[in-house]
């Protein structure tokens, strides 16, 4: 299992620079600026005041594709797979050089995803995985959606 950790801090830094006198205001926040772009101001930061805003953890569970395999025909191989409520199909064209995998969605197979390319049948399965893993977390999302009461 992985977990993805997020945390917002707001760090406090000091840093001892010396500014050239005589120099107006807009002038000394214009140095301090270059300074800091330079990166010649950060090896000097010294951070002595850390507040932790938030901290958030996702617990990434990466869905596992297992194919089966259909009859296969000629130069075609189709497998099936049933993740939930998401119906997968992987079908390779072997004179074509070509592998295409669809996603569909529910009882009515909304189809959700389509790719049609010259891959191995692996690389097509790290590739769905990859946007299940993407549509687990955009979903999660959704749902801390609040809508106001109506009164």
């Amino acid at each position: 299992m992985k977990a993805i950790v997020t945390v917002v801090e707001k760090i406090t830094s000091e840093a001892h620079i010396n500014i050239p006198d005589g120099l107006v205001v807009t002038a000394i926040k214009q140095h301090i600026t270059d300074l800091y772009n330079s990166g010649e101001m950060l090896t000097e930061m010294n951070i002595f005041h850390v507040d932790f805003e938030s901290i958030s953890a996702h617990i990434d569970s990466k869905p596992y594709i297992t194919w089966h395999q259909s009859n296969p025909c000629d130069h075609r191989q189709y497998y099936f797979c049933k993740l939930g409520r998401f119906p997968l199909t992987l079908l390779t064209d072997i004179g074509q050089n070509l592998t295409r995998t669809k996603v569909y969605f529910g009882h009515q197979k909304q189809l959700i995803y389509i790719s049609e390319k010259e891959i191995s049948k692996e690389l097509a399965t790290v590739e769905l995985q990859n946007f299940l893993s993407g549509l687990a977390v955009e979903l999660q999302t959704l749902s801390h959606i609040e809508f106001p009461e109506q009164v």
